[in-house]
């Protein structure tokens, strides 16, 4: 049986400050500019060390689909290991540059973060991850339903204090009607519960005709 689980915890980053918040509400918090030198000296030392074993880990080769080689993992960590050690290093891809591959941006972004909110990985590395995959597996990722909950909860969370259900009922959409998931107990909203009243009661009788 399938179940679809809350994401434990995720990870924010402002300024100097990281932050891990928790599916119960709670967070931690700390501002590395206040740890001991000692410390952020450890701190420098496991970034980059995971910023290159991160780059390494891929799959497939994404110019020709095949399982990754050693000598393509080695081409992936290389890619970054310059881009750190050059004269204008840089954390993370520049868009535009040459040889990036795909583009994941713009229609993408909310799925970026979704996947970050869910695995507590970087941007950088889902961008990565993304790109190696085709247009037709990130659309299906997309429509995952761990991903499309989150990418919900991203969008309620942009649209502020805006009441979005006021503005419908302007053009006279009815409330959405909510049941429960029967696995998680979560609300959730059907298609069929999503359509205008008329139109539901057309597909209902057109269902008991057929």
């Amino acid at each position: 049986m399938n179940t679809t689980k809350r994401n434990a915890m995720s990870v924010d980053i402002f300024g100097t400050t990281v932050t891990v918040t928790f599916a119960n509400g709670k967070d931690l918090a700390i501002d590395t500019a206040t740890l001991s030198p000692e410390i952020q000296r450890m701190a420098m030392m496991h970034g980059i060390k995971q910023k290159l074993v991160d780059a390494g880990a891929i799959a497939r080769n994404t110019e020709t689909g095949a399982s990754a080689s050693i000598d393509d993992k080695y081409a992936a960590v290389r890619e970054v290991y310059e881009r750190l050690t050059s004269p204008n290093g840089t954390w993370n891809k520049q868009r535009g540059d040459g040889g990036e591959g795909k583009s994941t941006g713009g229609t993408n972004n909310l799925l970026i973060r979704a996947l970050m909110q869910m695995t507590g990985r970087d941007k950088d590395y889902v961008d990565q991850f993304l790109s190696a995959k085709t247009k037709e597996q990130r659309a299906a990722l997309k429509r995952n339903p761990r991903v499309v909950a989150i990418i919900a909860e991203l969008q309620a969370a942009k649209a502020g204090d805006v009441d979005t259900d006021a503005l419908l009922g302007e053009l006279g959409a009815e409330p959405v009607e909510q049941v429960a998931n029967v696995e998680t107990g979560e609300p959730m909203v059907t298609p069929q519960l999503a359509m205008p009243a008329p139109k539901r009661a057309r597909k209902a009788k057109a269902e008991v005709v057929a």
